[in-house]
């Protein structure tokens, strides 16, 4: 993930600790020393009552922890994170707590690799990694059997565990055999393909980025009617933003699995988070605007309420569903629709209570920029930037929140306190990948914001470009999405502003920095990055 993410993903973020068995997917709030030292205190501990309280990570040595793979004949549990991640935190605060869970990873090799620590990027790329957070199972020859769903229900997490334990397929060869002979996949199988994590696929089993028509086959194709019906939810989830509308027969069918899983308590909790992060865009694709949009949001807008009404709802659980609310009546009113007084009296209280009652570290920085947003959706920009503000001071890493207090000021049309935040996030950011991160969004801020000041945007890209220099072997994953992102901004920005001499400044500070790296393959793509400038 980005940072900060969008309003979408801070959605799904949340409504990923949804459900009374789920605990959301996706670094840490504390600080790698902290981490470190709780992992070596588990290890440590191996054979003793702290080794059930803790996962037992490897910390970093990828290259150790398949060693030991082989020599145990274990798969290995590769979880990539990053510090500032808030989805990575509820992760750290709620999955990786779970007892059930933990006593799991014992059948596991599991390591913990930080996207900013040395060589990440490098096994992110060899592993085709997206964002933090994932959860991967390899084998210890390094196949990769699965992705896991792990923003969705901990007992399938589970389930998909012990399917791996007992043996199970590469997700890769099941989903080929479930499109062309789906008679022939084992109960293991689909458990595998019902556990996947879909939106962490990056292309790996689908091709051309089309999961929602993925998932729409393997509805059709699946052997029951849960199995069915979570499959379809899933490919409404999926669909695009700018997807044309299903034909009238696939829409009907679409509606009748929603209803059926509003309907049927197993399937509710099995599908929660899914339910409650994408409530607007599933209620748009399954039904028309009008009298059958307005009965499908009634059925969807009872379970919401339900969800509400659990006694042990936690505050991660309260604001996914308060967003699910906003999203539900937008999707029902239209896209403009002002808010009721009401709903929004609701958001700002969830949010006052998830602030003053939320005390964990993990658990913070996991809901506050989530809560920020909420406070966005309903308008209220000043009480957002007030939240964020206010946690500056409390947070491990407070560079997250800065390019979102960004955007709130250039929102408001201040491109000076806009690019000052930019500015300051990079400046305060730390580790490698993530002052990369920063740093490139402080030059797109330039870009957009100032784009007269070619000594600023300049100065402030050769400081980039400057940080691969404290990374030899840096130039990889997300590093380089980044840095390829930004050259095509600097080539537009060149076109209208005669920045030839900037970018000619920079190819030579790139040919420099970029003979440094580690690699042929990898210095190479370095020098690359401005091509197209």
């Amino acid at each position: 993930m980005t940072g900060p993410q969008t309003r979408d993903t801070m959605r799904i973020a949340l409504a990923g600790a949804a459900s009374a068995l789920a605990l959301l997917a996706l670094s840490a709030c504390g600080t790698a020393e902290g981490d470190q030292a709780g992992q070596n205190t588990a290890r440590a501990a191996a054979g003793t009552d702290a080794k059930t309280t803790e996962i037992a990570w490897r910390q970093g040595d990828v290259e150790d922890a398949f060693a030991e793979a082989r020599e145990q004949n274990k798969p290995v549990l590769l979880y990539w994170g990053a510090v500032w991640c808030p989805p990575c935190n509820r992760l750290k605060a709620g999955l990786f707590r779970d007892p059930n869970f933990i006593a799991r990873t014992r059948d596991f090799i599991p390591v913990y690799l930080d996207g900013d620590s040395k060589g990440a990027q490098a096994w992110g790329e060899r592993f085709n990694i997206q964002g933090y957070p994932t959860l991967i199972v390899l084998r210890p020859d390094r196949r990769e059997i699965t992705r896991l769903f792990s923003s969705g229900d901990t007992a399938q997490v589970e389930a998909v565990l012990d399917a791996v334990k007992r043996g199970g397929r590469d997700v890769e060869a099941i989903f080929k055999d479930a499109l062309a002979q789906p008679g022939q996949l084992s109960a293991d199988d689909w458990t595998l393909l019902a556990g996947y994590g879909w939106s962490l696929d990056n292309g790996r089993l689908v091709q051309g980025g089309d999961t929602a028509g993925a998932l729409r086959k393997l509805a059709a194709a699946a052997p029951n009617g849960p199995l069915q019906r979570r499959f379809a939810l899933q490919s409404l989830a999926s669909r695009k933003p700018d997807s044309a509308p299903l034909d009238a027969a696939t829409r009907a069918e679409a509606r009748r699995a929603v209803e059926a899983v509003l309907a049927t308590p197993a399937e509710l909790q099995g599908n929660r988070d899914t339910l409650v992060g994408r409530a607007g865009p599933i209620l748009e694709a399954a039904s028309t605007a009008g009298a059958e949009r307005d009965q499908l949001a009634d059925k969807y807008a009872a379970v919401l309420k339900g969800f509400a009404g659990e006694p042990k709802l936690d505050t991660s659980e309260r604001l996914a569903l308060a967003g699910a609310e906003i999203d539900l009546y937008r999707a029902r009113a239209g896209a403009k629709a002002p808010l009721p007084s009401a709903l929004i009296g609701k958001i700002k209280a969830e949010v006052a209570r998830a602030d003053s009652e939320t005390k964990d570290q993990y658990e913070r920085q996991s809901l506050i920029s989530s809560a920020a947003h909420l406070l966005s959706d309903i308008n209220d920009k000043a009480g957002a930037e007030k939240l964020l503000k206010a946690e500056l001071t409390k947070s491990a890493s407070p560079y997250y929140y800065m390019p979102s207090l960004a955007r709130l000021a250039e929102q408001r049309g201040d491109k000076a306190g806009a690019l000052a935040w930019l500015r300051r996030g990079y400046e305060t950011s730390e580790g490698p990948a993530s002052r990369v991160q920063w740093g490139v969004s402080y030059v797109e801020g330039l870009l957009r914001l100032d784009p007269g000041d070619k000594a600023a945007i300049g100065k402030a890209a050769a400081q980039v470009v400057g940080e691969l220099a404290e990374q030899p072997a840096g130039y990889r994953q997300r590093t380089r999405q980044r840095l390829e992102g930004l050259g095509k901004s600097l080539a537009q920005w060149s076109a209208k502003h005669d920045g030839a001499l900037v970018l000619t400044q920079l190819r030579s500070q790139t040919d420099r920095v970029c003979a440094k790296q580690a690699d042929q393959g990898a210095s190479a793509a370095c020098r690359g990055w401005l091509a197209s400038a």
